[in-house]
């Protein structure tokens, strides 16, 4: 790349680093053009896209915001497994999300994906990619993925033998199909990830798992069984928690107020319906 790119591109990330929004409005028509040309030289390209996006404003045109992560694009195809990009993409995302541009923070959050699906190096990374790419989900209303989300971070964790990741996995999948109204399902993951946090000796883990549990027992009319669960939840925060253990027995008067809704599952009709209409890409085959 010749210097006069390279200098464009130092010079607008120093002013958007320095200006913020004011900086995004002075250059904003310019962007585009500077970013593509720096493409011969894609880490500092990478650089300056990273830097884009928590300037961008909300009510910026969605064409413009398309046209960038079609750059962006550009820039995974030459550096697959940038982590900076990555990082560019998640910021794409939220920044998306802010705009209401729904279907383009979800493409950001399956590119930032695919980087980390390629490096395979870090399960925690890809777990928390996932879990963004959950958030522009639940934002569309398209709760089957964010189940399907959090099926892959449990996958995930698995595959990589880590125990303490895969019981939080399962803790985060059993809450979700409460709320989804598989109690059974609820029940079943819950039952392991207490049973793998009493394994690892972590306490913590157990007091967050066991409220969850209970309520799932509850939900399914198994009364009994959920007082048990919620009685050893106590125990484990009464004198090292308090607060947490309030809100166990907030939790408990509720239900037995009858004030927790029960949610409404989501019928895999709909959800093959759902999938039916759904054009983007594959995170797998995103780029």
């Amino acid at each position: 790349m010749s210097d006069e790119p390279r200098h464009a591109v130092a010079r607008l990330r120093q002013d958007l680093r320095t200006s913020g929004h004011d900086g995004f409005d002075a250059h904003r028509d310019e962007l585009p053009a500077v970013l593509r040309d720096a493409l011969a030289e894609p880490e500092a390209a990478v650089a300056l896209f990273a830097d884009v996006w928590p300037v961008v404003p909300a009510d910026t045109d969605e064409a413009w915001s398309r046209g960038l992560l079609d750059l962006g694009a550009e820039l995974a195809a030459a550096l697959p497994t940038s982590l900076l990009l990555a990082t560019g993409f998640r910021r794409a995302a939220t920044s998306l999300r802010g705009q209401g541009a729904l279907r383009l923070a979800a493409l950001a959050g399956m590119r930032e994906l695919a980087i980390h699906r390629l490096r395979d190096d870090d399960p925690d990374a890809a777990a928390g990619a996932l879990h963004d790419l959950a958030a522009t989900y639940r934002a569309q209303g398209r709760m089957h993925k964010v189940v399907g989300c959090a099926d892959e971070v449990l996958e995930l964790y698995l595959l990589h033998g880590d125990r303490p990741g895969t019981a939080r996995a399962l803790e985060h999948l059993g809450a979700l199909m409460i709320e989804v109204g598989r109690h059974d399902s609820a029940i079943t993951y819950l039952s392991r990830a207490d049973r793998l946090f009493e394994d690892l000796a972590d306490p913590a883990g157990r007091a967050r798992c066991l409220p969850e549990l209970g309520r799932a027992l509850w939900l399914s009319g198994n009364r009994a069984e959920a007082h048990r669960r919620f009685n050893r939840a106590l125990a484990l925060l009464i004198g090292t928690d308090d607060m947490a253990a309030q809100r166990v027995r907030d939790l408990v008067a509720e239900l037995q107020a009858g004030l927790r809704s029960v949610p409404e599952p989501v019928h895999q009709g709909d959800a093959d319906l759902d999938q039916q209409a759904d054009d983007e890409a594959d995170p797998g085959q995103d780029g």
